[in-house]
């Protein structure tokens, strides 16, 4: 059974998880540094089905990483720019506004020049999203990772002209009534599924595993009443198509 995540941070995990009879496993990885980017390389190097992107993070919106980023797009080293976007959740984030704005516009401009999907953060401030809409819907696909928002509001932004895909995790096993509805209510080939490993934990919980996106697949499928070969096929599908990558395994 092939199981894709989305959106890990393999250089925080320092590791990635082992395949095994019946568990297969692809991701995309995200880094935001330098030193990120050579842990995540070394690990991620040698695996088929694992890809790397790089960006810019709101919650550290620094231009200093710029040029790396650039270089990355320019060398087709990874497939994504993220992540990257706003993040108003509390008040010191929200004080930084300015410079996730530049942090973001310039991603954004990357994503075009380059045609690559962009893999957004968004805490508190989905009207940013609908902003840029117009901007959005020229770039080849945008990944919202760990959309915390209704079906509702994800459909508005499919409406709004932007190929829009939509990352759930671990807040599903924590049944999370916004994420529940999305699952529930969103087509198919929107639907993306992930870790955010190793954060996004639950109470009593340290750390997430990569590996415990089966867990996050058995409650998606719970929640879809969907048959488990078909779901992970089907969300394999949609995954190949928002990054634009080819799996080994199909």
């Amino acid at each position: 059974m092939l199981f894709c995540d989305a959106h890990f941070h393999a250089a925080d995990c320092k590791l990635l998880p082992d395949n095994e009879k019946d568990k297969v496993y692809a991701a995309v990885s995200c880094a935001h540094s330098p030193e990120e980017w050579t842990v995540q390389t070394e690990l991620t190097g040698g695996r088929k089905d694992f890809f790397s992107a790089f960006g810019i993070h709101p919650q550290q919106p620094s231009m200093e990483n710029y040029r790396l980023l650039e270089q990355l797009l320019q060398a087709k080293r990874i497939v994504a720019i993220g992540e990257t976007g706003f993040d108003f959740y509390t008040e010191a984030f929200k004080s930084n506004r300015s410079a996730q704005e530049e942090s973001w516009n310039a991603c954004l401009e990357l994503a075009k020049v380059y045609g690559v999907p962009l893999v957004v953060h968004n805490r508190k401030a989905l009207d940013c999203m609908f902003g840029y809409a117009k901007q959005l819907s020229k770039i080849p696909a945008v990944i919202f990772h760990s959309f915390a928002f209704t079906s509702r509001e994800a459909l508005s932004l499919l409406r709004h002209g932007m190929n829009a895909y939509f990352s759930f995790g671990k807040p599903l096993l924590n049944n999370n009534k916004k994420s529940i509805d999305c699952i529930r209510n969103l087509p198919m080939d929107r639907i993306l599924l992930e870790t955010d490993a190793p954060f996004q934990t639950l109470k009593g919980e340290s750390a997430t595993h990569p590996s415990e996106i089966e867990r996050v697949y058995i409650a998606a499928m719970s929640f879809r009443n969907s048959n488990a070969d078909e779901f992970c096929q089907t969300v394999a599908k949609t995954f190949c198509s928002a990054f634009n990558v080819v799996l080994s395994q199909n």
